[in-house]
C-alpha cells in the first residue's frame, strides 16, 4: 500500500514539474523580448500537451531579444543606445542625425551616401540556452512518467499472491456418483464437441482478500492425445488463470479430457482457455455449490487408450506403431520395431540404439506384456541392443498374471487392473 501511494505522489509530482518549467521559462524570455509576461506564461503553463508553449515559440519571432555588445545586458532592436551602460547601438547619418541600419549604402531619410568607413555597431542576438533544457525536459519528464508508471504497476501486479491446484486425467465415469457434476457432463455431451467450464466461486475471504474459484474444464470431442497446465497469468493490464492444452499429434484413444482447477488470487478472478498458443472461446456453467475434487487415477485413462488401439493381427504395421508408442517403450531410449510375421510363432522386436539407462537396470515386462496382450496373434515380444536381449512369450505372461494374458483385448477391465495393481506397487513407467 505504501509502494502504490509512493508512485502515485511521485508520479503526480511529475505532472507538475513540467509547467512550472515551462512558466518560468516563458516568463523570463517574454519579459526579456518585451512581451507581456503575465498572460504568455499562464498559455504556455497551461495549455495541455505542450501546446501553449509551441504557440509561444511562434509569436515570439516578431520579439527579437537582443544584448548589449559592452554590458550584455538586454536589449531590444529598436533601441539606439542601451539603458543600462549608454553604450551606442546603431550608427547615425552624417547628414541629417538618423539612425541607419548596417546594412544600408544610402540614409532611408535624406538620401546622403554612407561611408564604407563609418563604422556600425553590431548588436548580437542574445543566446537562448533556456530552450534546450526546456525541450530536454518536454521530452525525458513524460518519458519519466511513462516508465514511473510502468515500473509502478507491474510491482503492484507481481503483489498478488495466488494459488494454482490441479487434477488431470479425469473421465466421466468418475463423476457418477456427483451428480451435480454427472448431470452438468450429460448437457456437455448433448452439446456436442467444444470446450465446457463449470465454475464456482467462493464469498470473497475478506480476512485475507483471496479470491478463490473451483473450475471443472471439459474438452470434449478429442482425437488426439494431449497435454494440459494451468497457470497464472499477469501483465499490466490483467491477470488471469490459464488453462492450456497442448495437442500432441497422436492419436488419442479417448475423444474427451477432464481438467480440474482450484485457484485463489487477492486480484479478480478471469479464466482464459488456450489450445496450441491460440485463445479459444468456451461455454461457461455456474455451479451453486463447491466441487470437490475426485483424486485422479490416471492410470484407468492409459489403460482405456491402450485397449482402444487392441489390434487382431501383428501385419498391421501402421497399429503396431501406434501400440508400441503409446506402451511406452519411449522410456528406454531410442529405437525401431521389426515385425515377424511369414511364419509362427509371431513376435515384436524392437531393436534400441541408444539407452537411457544400463540394459541390466531396465523392466521391460510390463510394456512387453501390454503387446501381448492387445495383439491377438503375437506370440512373443523380444527387446535388445545387439549385445543383451529380453524375451517374454504369451505364456510366460499368462503364467504372472495368473490369467490368459489374450484377455486384456477383449475385456477392459482386465488391462484396467492390471494397471491398477503396477501402479498399487509403484512399479509403472
Amino acid at each position: 500500500m505504501f509502494a502504490a501511494s509512493f508512485y502515485f505522489i511521485f508520479v503526480a509530482a511529475l505532472f507538475l514539474v513540467l509547467p512550472i518549467l515551462i512558466g518560468v521559462y516563458v516568463y523570463r524570455d517574454a519579459h526579456n523580448r518585451g512581451m507581456n509576461a503575465a498572460l504568455w506564461t499562464l498559455i504556455a503553463a497551461l495549455a495541455p500537451s505542450g501546446i501553449g508553449l509551441i504557440i509561444y515559440l511562434v509569436v515570439r519571432s516578431d520579439f527579437n531579444s537582443y544584448e548589449c555588445p559592452n554590458c550584455k545586458a538586454s536589449v531590444l532592436e529598436e533601441y539606439s543606445s542601451c539603458p543600462k551602460c549608454g553604450t551606442s547601438l546603431k550608427a547615425k547619418c552624417s547628414n541629417c542625425g538618423n539612425t541607419i541600419a548596417s546594412n544600408w549604402q544610402n540614409c532611408a531619410h535624406c538620401g546622403e551616401p554612407i561611408p564604407s568607413d563609418v563604422m556600425i555597431s553590431i548588436i548580437p542576438r542574445k543566446k537562448d540556452h533556456g530552450l534546450g533544457k526546456i525541450l530536454a525536459a518536454v521530452i525525458l519528464i513524460p518519458v519519466l512518467i511513462i516508465s514511473t508508471l510502468v515500473f509502478g504497476l507491474a510491482s503492484f501486479r507481481s503483489s498478488h499472491p495466488t494459488s494454482v491446484g490441479s487434477v488431470d486425467g479425469m473421465r466421466i465415469e468418475d463423476f457418477s456418483d456427483n451428480k451435480v457434476i454427472s448431470d452438468w457432463l450429460k448437457d456437455c455431451d448433448a452439446n456436442g464437441t467444444g470446450i465446457y467450464v463449470l465454475e464456482y466461486q467462493y464469498p470473497k475471504d475478506n480476512s485475507s482478500n483471496q479470491n478463490r474459484s473451483n473450475y471443472i474444464v471439459y474438452r470434449n470431442g478429442l482425437s488426439e492425445d494431449v497435454s494440459v497446465a494451468a497457470v497464472g497469468f499477469q501483465n499490466l493490464f490483467k491477470e488471469s488463470l490459464r488453462v492450456e492444452y497442448n495437442d500432441s499429434g497422436n492419436p488419442g484413444a479417448t475423444d474427451y479430457h477432464i481438467y480440474q482447477v482450484d485457484y485463489s488470487t487477492t486480484a479478480k478472478v478471469q479464466l482464459e482457455v488456450f489450445v496450441n498458443g491460440q485463445r479459444v472461446d468456451y461455454k461457461l456453467t455456474t455451479a451453486t455449490q463447491p466441487l470437490l475434487f475426485i483424486d485422479s487415477k490416471w492410470w484407468r485413462n492409459e489403460a482405456v487408450n491402450l485397449y482402444k488401439l487392441r489390434l487382431d493381427y501383428i501385419g498391421d504395421n501402421s497399429g503396431v506403431i501406434r501400440l508400441v508408442q503409446q506402451a511406452g517403450f519411449e522410456f528406454a531410449g531410442d529405437y525401431i520395431i521389426e515385425l515377424k510375421t511369414s511364419a509362427e510363432p509371431y513376435g515384436l522386436k524392437v531393436f534400441y540404439s541408444k539407452f537411457s539407462d544400463p540394459f541390466s537396470s531396465l523392466d521391460f515386462s510390463q510394456n512387453a506384456t501390454v503387446l501381448l496382450g492387445l495383439i491377438k496373434n503375437l506370440d512373443y515380444v523380444e527387446i535388445t541392443d545387439g549385445n543383451n536381449t529380453y524375451k517374454l512369450t504369451a505364456e510366460e505372461a499368462s503364467a504372472a498374471l495368473g490369467h490368459d494374458v489374450k484377455e486384456f483385448g477383449s475385456n477392459p477391465k482386465k488391462i484396467e487392473a492390471y494397471f491398477e495393481s503396477l501402479y498399487e506397487k509403484g512399479s509403472m513407467n
